[in-house]
């Protein structure tokens, strides 16, 4: 009975190995080096299907399963991740890394079924972080935040359904500056703005139609608490 079994799964082993072909495909630069490396199973690519720079470096990596695309990476030649794609859950999901010509990141992005989704950073060259916006549904929601190179806030405004809302812009040395409070239905800054001094004083208002600053008037001491209380 023992050896019936095994002889059962022998064949069995064997009829799946007949069934299931597996084949390697390649094809070259016109120099010989090697471009493209494809996995098939049966005829349809299935695993990892590779692409080479010509100087050899890895270029791509794309996996498939049973010939529909799964995942998908791309590389600078130093190896660095310059794109991502996976699919899960029926969802396509993309991370996107753009590079300054010298090398260092500068900025990375996230999609989802071609939507900017979460949150999208900017770089300066050193590294430090420039900008950060949130996305939803491809529209920037919530906060997004601008950065000076010495890491001081630069600026932080508010967005809905894609549109700002308020923004608070401030010194290099990191105090209050200005705060924008009235924008028109196309996210145009309109209406009465609080400049302030470094010490957190009021000390003038802007009055702004369609985005254009059209008058800017200085605030006297004595009347910034009835300004303040106004606008």
């Amino acid at each position: 009975m023992r050896l019936l079994t095994q002889i059962v799964l022998l064949t069995v082993m064997l009829v799946f190995s007949v069934m299931v072909q597996s084949e390697v495909t390649e094809k070259y630069y016109e120099s010989g080096a090697l471009q493209f490396e494809y996995q098939k199973k049966n005829g349809k690519l299935d695993g990892i299907s590779k692409e080479y720079y010509e100087t050899g470096e890895i270029k791509a990596e794309i996996t498939y399963r049973r010939g529909r695309l799964f995942a998908k990476k791309t590389h600078l030649r130093n190896n660095d991740l310059e794109y991502e794609l996976k699919y899960e859950n029926g969802k396509k999901f993309e991370t996107q890394i753009e590079y300054y010509v010298t090398g260092e990141p500068l900025r990375r992005r996230t999609y989802i079924d071609g939507k900017r989704e979460n949150l999208e950073i900017e770089y300066y060259r050193d590294g430090k972080t420039k900008a950060e916006r949130n996305y939803i549904n491809g529209k920037k929601k919530g906060s997004a935040k601008g950065y000076y190179i010495n890491g001081k806030l630069m600026g932080d405004w508010l967005f809905e359904n894609d549109e700002p809302i308020s923004a608070t812009l401030f010194y290099k040395t990191g105090e209050k500056w200005i705060v924008h409070s009235h924008f028109d239905n196309k996210g145009q800054k309109d209406g009465v703005s609080k400049e302030y001094d470094k010490v957190g004083k009021l000390m003038a208002l802007r009055f702004y139609k369609q985005n254009d600053m059209v008058k800017r008037t200085r605030v006297g001491a004595w009347l910034r608490w009835w300004w303040e209380l106004r606008y």
